[in-house]
């Protein structure tokens, strides 16, 4: 896990339980596929929803860019191509 990350600016801007739930992701996406990611991505979501709360923009690609940097350069591209069609 990259602590650069976390000791961003924009990591540390982070509402509490945003910045809990990124650390809590990091430290699990140890071998986890793209597809596996994307559906963790959208519980996550999910679950902030339920405590009036959502990623910004900028968050979600804070959280995309943390849970791709274990990832293998062809999985990293898979990502990039998923959220490519999600953000149409």
């Amino acid at each position: 896990m990259n602590q650069d990350l976390f000791s961003s600016p924009e990591f540390q801007k982070l509402h509490p339980v945003k910045k809990q739930i990124i650390q809590e992701l990091a430290s699990t996406n140890q071998n986890m596929s793209p597809e596996m990611m994307l559906a963790k991505v959208m519980a996550i979501n999910k679950e902030l929803s339920k405590r009036s709360l959502n990623f910004t923009k900028e968050e979600s690609a804070l959280l995309i860019r943390i849970m791709k940097q274990n990832m293998s350069a062809a999985d990293r591209q898979k990502v990039d191509l998923l959220m490519g069609l999600l953000n149409r």
